[in-house]
């Protein structure tokens, strides 16, 4: 009996280590790509897509999978609350970020990824005193490491700190982004992996200056004249070139500093180049651990801000980071392996055109001025209560001084009322609602979407929802973003690689459902504050 106790013993262990083996590990890419284009409307694949080549937006349309209705579903509509949520799979009520800037108790304005606590790696300003601390929930990259253990890597890059800083998320090895005065690609002492310089390879990519290469560039445009749909030189259009209309050859040299490359389609390109040099220098995708590097675009929103959506020099830009595309998933197929990597494309927002190009047309459009409200309703308060009550204004909500927080309940309650009152007598204001709590609140769809974008900590007291086609701006030119309505709210979704079956669906998702559908595809936990649901992505047998 002895005997075989002992044995037994011998033999439980190798039987538990033996069933270990036959659970199956998760299969999953060596390498996620998660790619954000900077203003991006979803018809922009239909509007441009005569011109796309094989390899980029058609590849991922035709091989890939597709979501043909994705939308933003909270305001307001900006860069850095776009790529929180795109990479937390949440919106503003729980990741924090709910706009570029917003206004502090004292009405002093806070940026979203400002950080005086750390210091900046590559420069000697304050570019790059920057960190995702602000932003209150995990990433999808985040989550990624955490599932290999901290054995994978995770990367942001981006020209704009924001759009590099908060996809890739707390734990990161590190994001970079670019110095707009000196025209290097800098980082912060946030990330400690690296031990507060620039890695070897990226002191060398500022060295060869691809930036400083292309300010001897002319930008002109890639195809015949007659081949795209809009005119060149429109009055609605911001110049590149001081003193010279906004038309073709842009002269680089002609233009300013390092940051007029990233206002024209060579600020795409050098960013293509940097992610190829990351990936071969931090070796990513070359084990069994998925790395993850977040890419994201910012040149289109410069353009995009400069001449709108109906301009030969948007359309130019479009069809060039087509071919941007092509080079990095051609690249991709041949250092990860193709069928090895995942990508997945969206943008921050959309965009709307330029009211005056719109009236042109007959389309009923104004100018909005967020200055002028507040001045207005500045004048009104004084007049009506002796007293100016408003701190500020950011994301078209306005901020109430503390001391109107010291004011008998009831007393708040009635001016609350009279400036909402007020406030809806503006042209082009088709609601103002408290964010104190107090009734009425707007009709669905916009209920969601306000309370959807709601932070208490950092949110405004009073919303101004506009009318669809007004547009927060003063000289006229350009065009901008921020609005719950369609033309900022449709974004692409699509997704390429790794098992990814080909198709499409015309079914409604939101934005915050990308990270929960990625965690869901790569068999991981949920980004900790994710609020989205898993995208149903098929997948090749």
């Amino acid at each position: 009996m002895r005997i075989l106790f002992i044995a037994f013993l011998l033999t439980f262990p190798l039987g538990l280590q033996g069933q270990k083996n036959t659970v199956p590990v998760p299969e999953r890419p060596v390498l996620v790509l998660g790619i954000v284009v900077d203003q991006m409307r979803a018809d922009y694949l239909q509007r441009f897509g005569h011109h796309f080549g094989k390899g980029g937006f058609r590849r991922m349309m035709q091989e890939g999978f597709s979501f043909r209705d994705c939308r933003y579903s909270y305001i307001p509509t900006y860069t850095a609350p776009g790529h929180a949520s795109i990479f937390t799979g949440t919106t503003p009520r729980v990741h924090g970020i709910v706009g570029n800037d917003w206004l502090d108790e004292n009405g002093k304005s806070v940026y979203c990824t400002r950080d005086d606590s750390v210091r900046g790696i590559g420069e000697d300003g304050r570019q790059g005193r920057m960190s995702p601390a602000n932003m209150k929930a995990g990433s999808i990259a985040d989550q990624i490491r955490l599932a290999g253990n901290f054995r994978g890597k995770a990367f942001g890059i981006s020209l704009k700190d924001r759009g590099a800083i908060l996809p890739a998320g707390h734990g990161a090895n590190a994001a970079f982004w670019f110095d707009f005065k000196n025209g290097n690609f800098i980082s912060s002492t946030w990330y400690r992996d690296l031990k507060g310089k620039l890695p070897a390879w990226l002191e060398e990519f500022n060295r060869n200056g691809p930036v400083r290469a292309c300010m001897d560039s002319v930008w002109k445009p890639m195809l015949p004249p007659g081949s795209y749909g809009a005119a060149d030189d429109q009055p609605w259009e911001k110049p590149l070139v001081e003193g010279k209309g906004p038309v073709f050859p842009y002269l680089l040299k002609e233009a300013g500093g390092p940051e007029k490359v990233a206002a024209t389609p060579f600020g795409n390109q050098v960013l293509t180049m940097l992610a190829m040099e990351l990936i071969r220098k931090e070796a990513l995708g070359s084990d069994q651990f998925t790395d993850f590097l977040s890419l994201s675009y910012s040149s289109p929103d410069i353009i995009g801000h400069s001449y709108g959506p109906n301009s030969v020099e948007l359309e130019d830009c479009y069809i060039r980071l087509d071919r941007e595309l092509e080079t990095l998933f051609n690249f991709l197929d041949q250092k990860a392996g193709k069928g090895k990597w995942l990508c997945f494309l969206t943008a921050d927002h959309g965009v709307m055109e330029n009211p005056n190009f719109l009236k042109e047309h007959q389309i009923p459009a104004r100018n909005f001025s967020e200055a002028g409200v507040l001045d207005s309703l500045r004048r009104f308060s004084l007049q009506e209560t002796g007293k100016d009550w408003f701190a500020g204004i950011d994301n078209l909500q306005l901020y109430l001084h503390k001391a109107y927080f010291d004011l008998p309940e009831e007393v708040q309650h009635k001016l609350e009322k009279r400036f909402i009152t007020r406030l809806r007598k503006e042209a082009g204001v088709s609601n103002v609602f408290s964010l104190l709590g107090a009734k009425p609140w707007p009709e669905p769809p916009y209920l969601d979407k306000v309370s959807a974008g709601y932070y208490q900590k950092r949110s405004g007291h009073l919303q101004i929802l506009l009318d669809p086609f007004y547009l927060d701006q003063h000289d006229g030119k350009g065009t901008t973003h921020g609005s719950p309505h369609a033309y900022d709210a449709q974004v692409p979704c699509l997704w390429l690689g790794w098992k990814i079956a080909a198709g499409s669906d015309a079914g409604s998702v939101y934005i915050e459902d990308i990270a929960p559908g990625l965690a869901g595809l790569l068999r991981i936990a949920l980004p900790n504050g994710a609020t989205g649901k898993m995208l149903s992505i098929p997948l090749k047998d």
